[in-house]
């Protein structure tokens, strides 16, 4: 399939729904919302029996694109049972959505049954799962997402730059027909990714959200790339580049949470190279990186889910997301009103660049070169690693 084969969500702007796998709260009062922030993509939560598909379907009907993550408690090392199965081809048969996710984070040790945890995330089990429930999707007409991680950079427990590494070279060398074919019939990449506090407005107004290979990144480290560290907005690129390294190809990627992450209180600030923020300057960075996604993305990124909606008042019980969301019991964070400022968000694929760089690096994808060369050309240093030529055919 090519990219344009895909029942594309109209815009790149969208958030994640309820941490409750049920829908019972006022539908029309939530999609109004969601439609005055100008969201085009929900992600919804499914017990495995059908048990938020109205909802879906109603979201589906007003222009705004369900995703659907199968929901299982510890859902390490399983696949989708029967039921849940039964319920996908619902969701596809009676066109509410086609996007489909059916593991979370497995490289979490909360993420697996008791007693399953291994250092690592053991992704060549998880990869043998992931096949079989994406092959029985794709059977039922839809798209299985390639499992998101939780961003862990090189963390000695719960890499995901490393479950990644070694799940793209264990299918590469023991499915590599399989996964060839479910990367060429529908499955896409899931991936949560979040700026923390990696993104900040330069004295010429300018946002960057390209970290590492921001100004402030590069100085610090040169050279450094999303290999190094995936706690980034465009952390998705390391699994994007390894599928294009070992199968040559390139599918859809939405990062079905993540975003800017809301101060419970006072300043967020985890990288003390960067400025913290505050609840207003939240606000000010979720629309900065929904502006930024929409210019500076290629054509293969679909959507940000940012994290999250609502709990409580979709709900859930209090519990550890209670403060994560944008609205709270009796209050309306500062990010609504902003987001609903911005108007409408831009619709539709995104054009390709007319040249293309290339970097001595087999980890940098071409778009990845093109914004360093955006971003650092005015700098000697780093013209001498890159060269330009026209793009052509590809």
């Amino acid at each position: 399939m090519d990219l344009s084969d895909f029942e594309r969500p109209p815009s790149l702007r969208g958030i994640h729904g309820s941490p409750a796998t049920h829908a019972n709260f006022d539908h029309d009062h939530w999609i109004g919302q969601l439609q005055e922030m100008g969201m085009h993509i929900y992600k919804v939560m499914d017990d495995g029996s059908g048990s938020v598909l109205e909802f879906a379907r109603k979201v589906r009907a007003n222009n705004i694109m369900p995703i659907v993550r199968m929901w299982g408690d510890f859902p390490n090392p399983t696949t989708l049972s029967s039921k849940a199965l039964s319920i996908v081809k619902r969701y596809t048969e009676e066109g509410i959505t086609r996007w489909i996710e059916v593991n979370n984070e497995p490289n979490l040790p909360h993420e697996w049954r008791r007693g399953e945890w291994r250092s690592g995330g053991r992704p060549e089990l998880v990869t043998q799962n992931w096949l079989r429930d994406a092959e029985a999707i794709i059977e039922l007409g839809g798209y299985p997402a390639f499992p998101a991680l939780a961003q862990c950079s090189h963390h000695p427990e719960s890499s995901s730059i490393r479950w990644y590494v070694n799940a793209f070279e264990w299918m590469a060398r023991n499915a590599s027909d399989r996964a060839r074919e479910v990367f060429s019939r529908g499955a896409w990449i899931a991936t949560h990714d979040a700026t923390l506090n990696h993104c900040y407005r330069d004295e010429t107004g300018e946002w960057h959200f390209e970290y590492p290979y921001d100004p402030i990144s590069q100085a610090d480290k040169p050279g450094t790339t999303i290999m190094d560290d995936d706690n980034s907005l465009i952390g998705h690129r390391v699994p994007v580049q390894l599928l294009k390294q070992h199968f040559d190809l390139e599918v859809p990627v939405m990062s079905t949470e993540g975003g800017v992450f809301l101060p419970h209180e006072g300043v967020l600030r985890w990288d003390s190279r960067y400025p913290g923020y505050d609840v207003h300057g939240h606000a000010e960075r979720a629309v900065a990186m929904y502006r930024w996604l929409e210019q500076n993305t290629p054509d293969y990124y679909f959507g940000m889910c940012s994290w999250l909606i609502a709990s409580e008042l979709l709900g859930h019980p209090p519990g550890p997301w209670s403060k994560d969301c944008w609205f709270w019991v009796g209050q309306e964070l500062p990010v609504v009103a902003a987001v609903k400022e911005m108007g409408p968000p831009a619709l539709g694929p995104r054009p390709r660049p007319a040249q293309k760089a290339r970097l001595v690096s087999s980890w940098m994808t071409d778009e990845e070169t093109q914004q360093w060369l955006d971003h650092f050309s005015q700098h000697e240093q780093y013209q001498t690693i890159f060269r330009r030529e026209p793009r052509g055919s590809d």
